[in-house]
C-alpha cells in the first residue's frame, strides 16, 4: 500500500503530458495493471483526466493508493453488497451505486479513500459524467471538489451507465455514464493546452465500436428520453472519430497509447479469478511497455525531470 503517512503536498514529475484513462466497466482490471506500475515507478502526471471506469482509475492514481488501485477492480467484485440481478430489481442498480461509491470508500468501508492524499496532490483531476437531458459532456476539474462527496458524486455520474445503474443527480441535473460522448476525455486537455499525451485504453489496437443492435425493450425503457436515445445510437460514430484521432496523434509522436494485448473480460465481469488474472496481465504488459513510455516522456533512467 502506498497511502502516504505525512502532511506534505504530493508532487508532480511529468509536466507537459496529459495522462488519460478510458472506461470500459470491468475491463479496467487490465488497465489498473498500469497504473500499478506508474506508481510503483514514482512516474506522476500534473494533469489526469478519466471517464467511467477511467475516473475510478484516475482518483485512485491522485491518491497514489498502490492497494486500492489493485482491488477495485479485482477483490471488490465479490463483495455481496457490490451489486447483481436482486439490487438491479431493488432500483439500487446491477452495479450497486450508492454502496460501490458513497458508502466503500469511507473510513472502514469495504476499500476506503485515502481523501486527503487526494487533497494534498498538485496534479489537475478531470472527471467527465454525460448529461442526459441536456444532451453534452460536463467536465469537472479541481476547482469543482471540495470535499470527499464532491469527489465520489462525480466518480459515480461519470460511471453511471445506463439501464443498469440509477441516474446520478447533481446540482439538480441529472448525469449518466460519460461513455455516451467521446468516452475518451481528449477535449479537456486539448482546451486545457496540452499537446502531448499518454492514453490508457481497454481496447485492443484497431478496435472499432460498431452500431448498436435496435431492440424493442430499449426503445420502451428510454422512449421518454429522447435526447439520452440518440446520444446511445450515435455514440459509436463518436467514440469512433476519437479513436482515429488518438491513432493519429500517434502517428505524429505526441500520443503513447497502452492497448490491451490480451484482454479477456467484459464490462460487468464479476469472476475475481479471472479479473485477477487481467490485473497480472496488464502489470505485465506495462513493465514491458516501460522503456518505451519513458522515451516518449524523454528520460532515459526515470528520476525527476
Amino acid at each position: 500500500m502506498t497511502m502516504e503517512q505525512n502532511h506534505q503536498p504530493l508532487v508532480s514529475n511529468v509536466h507537459d503530458t496529459a495522462l488519460i484513462f478510458e472506461g470500459g466497466g470491468m475491463r479496467a482490471s487490465y488497465t489498473s495493471g498500469f497504473v500499478a506500475m506508474l506508481l510503483e515507478q514514482e512516474i506522476y502526471f500534473d494533469y489526469v483526466a478519466g471517464i467511467s471506469a477511467g475516473s475510478s482509475l484516475t482518483i485512485n492514481y491522485l491518491s497514489r493508493d498502490l492497494d486500492r488501485t489493485r482491488r477495485s477492480f479485482t477483490e471488490f467484485a465479490s463483495d455481496p453488497s457490490f451489486g447483481n440481478l436482486r439490487s438491479w430489481l431493488k432500483g439500487e442498480g446491477f452495479f450497486n451505486s450508492e454502496y460501490i461509491y458513497s458508502e466503500s470508500p469511507k473510513p472502514g468501508g469495504a476499500i476506503p479513500y485515502d481523501y486527503d492524499a487526494f487533497s494534498r496532490n498538485d496534479a489537475e483531476c478531470v472527471i467527465g459524467a454525460f448529461n442526459r437531458d441536456q444532451g453534452k459532456m460536463v467536465y469537472w476539474r479541481r476547482k469543482d471538489i471540495q470535499s470527499f462527496n464532491d469527489l465520489s458524486l462525480r466518480v459515480r455520474a461519470s460511471s453511471t451507465v445506463p439501464f443498469l445503474m440509477p441516474v446520478t443527480k447533481i446540482d439538480g441535473e441529472d448525469y449518466v455514464d460519460g461513455g455516451l460522448g467521446s468516452g475518451i476525455a481528449i477535449e479537456p486537455a486539448i482546451e486545457d493546452g496540452y499537446q502531448r499525451f499518454v492514453f490508457v485504453m481497454t481496447r485492443e489496437r484497431g478496435f472499432r465500436l460498431s452500431p448498436p443492435a435496435r431492440l424493442k425493450i430499449a426503445d420502451l425503457l428510454f422512449n421518454h428520453r429522447p435526447i439520452e436515445v440518440e446520444a446511445i445510437k450515435t455514440r459509436y460514430i463518436r467514440y469512433n472519430k476519437v479513436l482515429e484521432r488518438i491513432e493519429e496523434l500517434e502517428r505524429q509522436g505526441r500520443a503513447y497509447v497502452f492497448y490491451p494485448e490480451a484482454l479477456d473480460v467484459t464490462l460487468i465481469e464479476r469472476d475475481t479469478h479471472r479479473l485477477l488474472e487481467q490485473y497480472q496481465r496488464g502489470y505485465e504488459q506495462a513493465y514491458r511497455e516501460l522503456p518505451a513510455l519513458l522515451r516518449f516522456l524523454g528520460v532515459n533512467t526515470w528520476g525527476l525531470p
